[in-house]
């Protein structure tokens, strides 16, 4: 079944901004020292890479692997723009640098399941939203008391 084109036009941000806060978790993982830490935030990686499978079966059954890979261009243009954004700025905690991107993350599915229309995909969105929420929790409580 093809949707209209819009309807994937409308993941885009989503699925720039889930492959952008997946890139830093893996990062995160590998700097952190606290065990705790490293659980969580391979938590949220694992979580962000199962989300951008989704997209992907969804992406792929309304568009072409052009287009996919075009948006993986992006992504990764996006990724190289956060880092010099991060390499600019000294003393940043990367507790409050993952509850940022989560909070950006949210405000982008919320905007995204707005637009959309389409049923299976918004239950995919949705499923992943209410798994991720105890994620969010975590990190918010890990970000107010332990950083």
């Amino acid at each position: 079944m093809l949707w209209k084109p819009s309807e994937v036009d409308y993941l885009e941000n989503y699925y720039i901004a889930n492959y952008t806060a997946a890139i830093y978790y893996k990062h995160a993982i590998l700097t952190t020292k606290k065990p705790y830490l490293k659980r969580l935030f391979k938590s949220l990686y694992n979580h962000k890479k199962t989300l951008k499978q989704d997209l992907d079966k969804h992406i792929l059954e309304a568009r072409d692997q052009e287009y996919l890979n075009q948006l993986i261009a992006k992504c990764k243009e996006e990724v190289l723009r956060m880092q010099r954004k991060l390499n600019d700025a000294p003393n940043l905690k990367t507790g409050r640098i993952c509850t940022e991107m989560e909070n950006h993350f949210v405000k982008q599915l919320k905007h995204t399941l707005r637009l959309l229309t389409n049923g299976k995909l918004r239950n995919t969105l949705l499923f992943h939203k209410q798994s991720s929420k105890s994620l969010r929790n975590q990190i918010t409580t890990v970000s107010k008391y332990l950083i």
